[in-house]
């Protein structure tokens, strides 16, 4: 493709520390190193603080939006992707998925982190509940962060590299594409589960 140029080509093969280093020059080096800092920054001040009340503000904004985010690539983003042609989609993909994926762990890693922080009672500012539905809420949720890592994430960096190979296979692309909707799915499920669980521990 025009836009692909030998370097971007050579990633495919390189080991995960310089596939890393690529995507942050690919994404802007000073949005990858916000997109995680900028988030985790709020929970530290929530920390040096010793404000619950900040820490539960950063909890539920961070959940929203790794929420909101994981829900409109698979929903939006990926049938949009879908209508375009050949080389308008790879172009939105390799801009896109190098910001998202930066973007996404650093916002999700903010909200299983400061989720912990908030029920655990030992660090002083946790809300005090305890119990089966704090305790599956809290598994729930990093199992959710797991499960992002190992699939939606591989997924869209599967789809990015195949559109950074010299000869991209679009029905790998589009396999790829179906994949997404079905994860998403079952993303979305998993969230819901989450919210039902916070309501019920809130609640009583």
């Amino acid at each position: 493709m025009a836009f692909a140029n030998e370097s971007d080509r050579r990633v495919v093969e390189q080991g995960f520390v310089d596939r890393v280093q690529h995507l942050a020059e690919a994404a802007n080096p000073a949005f990858a190193a916000g997109s995680l800092l900028v988030p985790l920054a709020f929970l530290g001040a929530s920390l040096a603080l010793a404000s619950t009340e900040l820490l539960f503000y950063t909890h539920v904004a961070a959940g929203a939006v790794w929420f909101g985010f994981a829900l409109i690539f698979p929903a939006i983003v990926g049938p949009t992707l879908g209508s375009l042609d050949e080389e308008a989609s790879a172009a939105v993909t390799t801009t896109l998925v190098p910001k998202a994926v930066f973007f996404l762990v650093g916002f999700s890693l903010t909200t299983v982190l400061s989720g912990t922080v908030l029920l655990t009672t030992d660090l002083g500012l946790g809300y005090g509940f305890g119990g089966a539905w704090s305790g599956a809420a809290l598994a729930l949720g990093w199992g959710l962060f797991a499960f992002g890592l190992a699939v939606p994430h591989r997924l869209h960096l599967s789809a990015y590299y195949e559109t950074l190979s010299p000869d991209p296979d679009a029905s790998r692309l589009e396999s790829i594409e179906k994949k997404n909707l079905v994860v998403g799915l079952f993303e979305g499920a998993m969230m819901l589960a989450i919210i039902v669980m916070m309501t019920g521990f809130r609640l009583g």
